[in-house]
Order: structure tokens, then sequence, then C-alpha cells
């Protein structure tokens, strides 16, 4: 991790700063309850939330962009581990901010609004408007899903990306934190099914309390659809270190961590996960001449390691088949789809508002003519959430923003060596897409690593040339 040397803030302002920033959290802390626990926790909070903003104006973005992402794995989670701020999206946000400074102060062109940035612009702001004038930024649900579901943030990683990782070096760092954050969730995904249990680390993670999925492997988001789909997304990952870096012995790693991240996602025992991998990779290896001959081995290779799974893992057949036969979330999906769709039966054109679904939908749950009646709070499907809440004119804006970053991303010609990153975004959106339809995909880092991956591939405006698909 390097620093720049000229830096972007003088030392003396950074430390008064500091200063006044953890002496001010400590006094209103103080005035608030008067306990000076709770005033030190704050004054640290602060103090480490300065730190982390003035580290990503001084090292390249890469490092703030990429430990970022993985510390999005933690999302709504920093409280349970004791710490009082929000590391991934200070991270992420202070990242962001010191590209556009140093691309402002640089005053380079690589760093240029294009069409789909400006219709970027328009959903965002669409949905914005929409959570404004029903009053949903005063919902903490709602505000946050705005973040994470419809993913604001991501719109600016999107845009910054292509900068910020322009520089080989900078896409290694990316690569070298993917790689090791897939090898992360794959042993714990192993430690959470197997045991020893008391390795489990952060401990939340053992607690049946936090979250949901608690008899599958579901990592620190404690759900287990997050979990998988990040563990999809680092093999792929994994999967280009393994082909591209020089060391032999990383490369023989990134090959067991692809290993581990489809033993992961396999443990978390959940239908969308396993569709969205295996759609993700028949994609991903059908993409390209290149690729196209490793998907029979791959399809093999694949088929082998689910049997030794059953076969050597204890009770995970077992659990597979009560998985399958589990009828409950299949019911949840028909139900929650049903009302949503009654109340898009109502309002079509501009929707209830941001976040109504959850307020709004019990009036329109009915009894179905062949399965039980039960209720959910949010629908199992993005596409159709999205137009309950943003009518059919703004959940269109936003599907036509997502295809046209990913299209681009995959078939805009740019430097030889963002190939690979173009044929894993294949991997990578597909999946994604696939389970958009049946989940919520209330947690934030899957949306994250797509947007952002999709900008890196799409590369800098000075490195695009005509279109052409990516070919063998």
């Amino acid at each position: 991790m390097t620093l720049r040397g000229s830096g972007l803030l003088p030392l003396g302002a950074v430390l008064l700063l500091a200063a006044l920033v953890v002496g001010g959290a400590t006094m209103l802390s103080l005035q608030d309850d008067g306990s000076t626990v709770d005033a030190f926790e704050s004054g640290v909070g602060a103090l480490a939330a300065v730190g982390i903003v003035v580290l990503s104006f001084t090292v390249r973005p890469a490092w703030p962009l990429s430990l970022g992402l993985a510390a999005a794995a933690f999302s709504g989670h920093w409280g349970d581990m004791g710490i009082p701020v929000a590391v991934d999206r200070l991270l992420l946000v202070s990242a962001i901010a010191a590209v556009l400074l140093r691309e402002a102060r640089a005053r380079s062109h690589a760093l240029r609004s294009e069409p789909v940035h400006w219709l970027l612009a328009v959903v965002g702001l669409y949905a914005l408007i929409s959570a404004v004038l029903v009053g949903a930024l005063d919902d903490e649900v709602a505000r946050f899903a705005l973040l994470d579901r419809f993913s604001l943030v991501a719109f600016g990683l999107f845009f910054v990306a292509p900068v910020a990782f322009r520089d080989p070096v900078d896409r290694q760092i990316l690569l070298g934190v993917l790689v090791a954050l897939g090898a992360y969730l794959g042993l714990t995904a192993l430690v959470e099914t197997v045991g020893p249990r008391g390795l489990l680390f952060p401990r939340y993670i053992d607690d049946p309390a936090v979250g949901i999925h608690f008899d599958r492997a579901r990592g620190p988001f404690t759900e287990s659809v997050g979990n998988g789909l990040v563990m999809c997304a680092c093999g792929f990952a994994a999967g280009i270190a393994a082909l591209t870096w020089r060391d032999r012995r990383l490369r023989a790693l990134a090959a067991l961590v692809v290993g581990l991240c489809a033993l992961g996602a396999l443990l978390t025992i959940t239908r969308a996960v396993w569709l969205g991998a295996i759609v993700g990779t028949v994609a991903l290896l059908a993409s390209t001449g290149q690729t196209r001959r490793y998907l029979g081995p791959a399809l093999v290779l694949g088929l082998v390691t689910v049997l030794a799974a059953f076969a050597v893992i204890p009770g995970l057949g077992s659990r597979a088949e009560a998985r399958t036969n589990d009828d409950r979330p299949l019911w949840d999906r028909q139900n929650s789809n049903a009302a949503a769709a009654r109340m898009l039966a109502e309002r079509p054109t501009l929707g209830f508002g941001w976040g109504e679904f959850r307020l709004k939908s019990l009036a329109y749950y009915r009894q179905g003519p062949d399965y039980p009646l039960t209720f959910v709070t949010d629908v199992h499907n993005v596409y159709l959430a999205n137009a309950v809440e943003l009518g059919v004119l703004g959940a269109s804006l936003w599907l036509l923003a997502l295809l046209i970053v990913v299209t681009t991303g995959i078939r805009l010609r740019g430097p030889p060596e963002l190939r690979p990153w173009k044929i894993g975004l294949v991997g990578v959106a597909a999946g994604y897409l696939v389970a958009a339809a049946t989940t919520p995909l209330a947690f934030t880092l899957p949306t994250l690593l797509l947007w952002t991956w999709a900008g890196l591939a799409r590369g800098p405006r000075t490195a695009i040339l005509p279109p052409a698909a990516v070919r063998g």
C-alpha cells in the first residue's frame, strides 16, 4: 500500500480536523447521557472515521475501494463486532470522493460523463424523488434499501472504477482482495458446516439470534443468498488469478480458492445460489471460443464435486433434501409476487413510492387456490419490487441502465488485459440477474461487486474502442 508523497491534505489540517471531530463527538456523547464509556467509544469511532477518510485520500484509490468492497461483507453487523462506524460505507464513499478530487486536480480527461452516466443520474434522481415524496428517507429500512438494493453507491463506483483500476497494479490489488475474500468465505462456509464452530470469526456468525439461515452456510452476511452470490463472484475472480498470475504457487492457491468458493456455494443449500452459480458458470464458459472448450470438463468436475461433498460431509444430503422439500419459501414467493402484481395493476405507471411495499402490501394479499396464505415484508423479486414502488417507468429505466452497463462492459473493446475481466463479467452478471428474480437482494455486496466489475471491464474513456463481442 504505497503512500503518495504529495497527498491531498496538509498534515496540520488533518490533525486539527481529527482533534475537532473527536472532541466534538465526545462532548455530544457526554451531553446525551453523561456516560464516559459511550463518550470514549464515540471519540474512538470518530477518530477511526477520520483515519479512514485520510487514508483514502493518501493511498492509491484501488486500496480503499477494494478493501471497502471486502468490508461490505460485514455491512449491517459492525455493531455486532463492537465497531461504532460503518467501515465499508466510509471507505467506499471517501474513496469515490478521493478519485473525483484527484481527477479534477489533474484535469484528466479519463473521467468524463457519458450517456450511460446521465441515464444513471436520471434513474437515481427518480428513485430519490420517489423516496422523498412518500417520506421514505425517514424510514431506516427504506433508506438503506435505496443504498443497497437500488444501490446509489454502486452508481458512483461504476463511474470511478474505470479510472481507479486503470493501471495493472490497481487491478491486481482488487484481484488479490477478492481472492482473499473468497478464501475467507469458503473456509467459513466449510467450518459452519463441519465445524468446529468455535473457529468462526466474527463470533456473531455463530449467534442464531443474528440474521437468518443459521442452519446453512451464511457467512458474515448472516444470509445464505448474499453469501453464495459473493462466493461465486470471488470464485470467478480467483479463476482469473489462477490463469494470469505469474507465480506458480499463487496460481495454485487461486485454483484452490476456486474450489473453496464452489464448495461454499453448495453449502449454502439455497436454490437461488445453486441456480445462479450454474447459470453464471455456463454463461461465462460459453461466452468465448477460448473458454468454451472447458465447459464440458467444468460440468463434469462440478458434478463430481457435488457427489463427493454429499458423500463425505455428514448430514449434507439430508439437509439438502429437507431444503428441496420445503415448500414454504415457494409459498412466500407466490403470495408476495401475487400481492405485488395486484399493487402494480392499481398503480402501474409511477408505483406506490420507494419502500412502500413493506408498509402497504398486507391489504393486497389473497388466499391462493392451491397454496397456503403466507406473508413476507419484501418481494422476492427485485424487478417486480422496483416496478411496484417506482412504477413501470422507474423500473424500466433502472433495468435499461443495468443492461447497458453490463453489455457495454462486456462488448466495448479495450486493452487486452481487460479481456479476462470482461469474460468474468458475463458470469457475475448472469448469476446476479438470475438471483434477482427469486430473492429481494437486500444485501449490498453482490450489487456493489457487479457495478464495480462492470466499470472496471468497461475501462477508462481513453481506452474505449468501438463495440465488439467478446470473441475467442
